[in-house]
């Protein structure tokens, strides 16, 4: 089997699979996944960040307008990303291929930020916008692969997922002390590895005997033009293969590369420049933000407020 995969790249494994042909775009795969598994092997492997688990108020996010900004960005750029992937507007078809590829990342990328956002809110009691940008961008990374092979309610389902999926690997990586500072990893890595298996459970082929894959709105054909039939498990068979095959590769290699580098001592800060912050020892002024030497994070002052009402009380 082939797996073909925007941007050039084509792997080749289990060849007794052959006669399927079958042929799997994922941006969800060789951009996403390959990126968030690298960055897991890092982050893993350079271990948590001085009182990270200890003091976890001192890392809150400090500007969430920019956070809110920068999420946003990335949201329009997604639409010249996906759809723009149509690589053609020779046609009608492939207009209307484009604009079913904007409504599902559309549709994807508001149902995954309302989903974690809605999630963060029953296990914290609290609003987190921060939470809320990152299920926008678990929803993006989960449709990529399938946004041009799936109707509109799959679209739907793919985000909805992807912010569950989303939720549970963030507490799982701090469950294990995994120290990943923006959630790099269950964003890209884990939700786009769902967008792989979602982009074959959710084909709108008819059920699962023949698939779309990558034919816009046809399906894919054998040499006599008629529609390939009785494919379903390689279709699925293809996905997962795809999964494994980039955990494997990103994952070993970055994690060698990572290892190198930590024992050659070029991955990580001395303890003071940590300590003192990397701000303060590179750059002038030392401070982006003139927050004073009494001021505290966000969660420090909700306590006082909340400790000082209670007192009254």
């Amino acid at each position: 089997m082939t797996l073909f995969c925007k941007g050039g790249l084509a792997v080749n494994v289990f060849s007794f699979l052959d006669p399927c042909q079958l042929r799997v775009v994922s941006l969800s795969g060789v951009v996403h996944l390959t990126g968030g598994v690298a960055g897991l092997a890092g982050t893993t492997i350079l271990g948590p960040r001085k009182g990270r688990f200890t003091n976890p108020e001192e890392f809150e996010c400090h500007n969430l307008p920019l956070v809110v900004l920068g999420t946003f960005i990335l949201w329009f750029g997604w639409y010249g990303f996906n759809s723009g992937s149509t690589l053609t507007m020779k046609s009608g078809s492939d207009g209307s291929l484009a604009a079913q590829v904007a409504m599902n990342t559309t549709l994807a990328a508001a149902t995954g930020g309302i989903t974690v956002f809605l999630l963060r809110y029953v296990i914290m009691k609290k609003y987190d916008v921060g939470a809320l940008c990152n299920g926008i961008l678990a929803g993006l990374v989960s449709i990529t692969a399938g946004c041009g092979n799936m109707e509109s309610g799959c679209a739907f389902a793919t985000g909805l997922i992807g912010g569950f999926v989303y939720q549970a690997a963030s507490m799982l990586l701090q469950k294990l002390k995994i120290d990943d500072p923006v959630d790099a990893c269950p964003v890209h890595g884990f939700c786009g590895a769902w967008g792989i298996i979602a982009a074959g459970l959710f084909d709108w082929g008819k059920g699962f005997d023949h698939y779309h894959g990558w034919s816009g709105f046809g399906c894919m054909e054998n040499d006599d033009g008629s529609c390939q039939s009785g494919i379903g498990g390689s279709a699925i068979a293809a996905q997962v293969i795809m999964v494994l095959v980039i955990v494997a590769w990103s994952g070993s290699f970055a994690a060698l590369g990572f290892f190198v580098l930590k024992k050659t001592g070029l991955l990580r800060y001395s303890d003071h420049v940590e300590e003192v912050g990397i701000d303060s020892h590179h750059h002038s002024p030392p401070k982006a933000y003139a927050l004073g030497p009494d001021s505290h994070s966000p969660s420090k002052v909700y306590s006082t407020m909340t400790s000082e009402s209670t007192s009254v009380v």
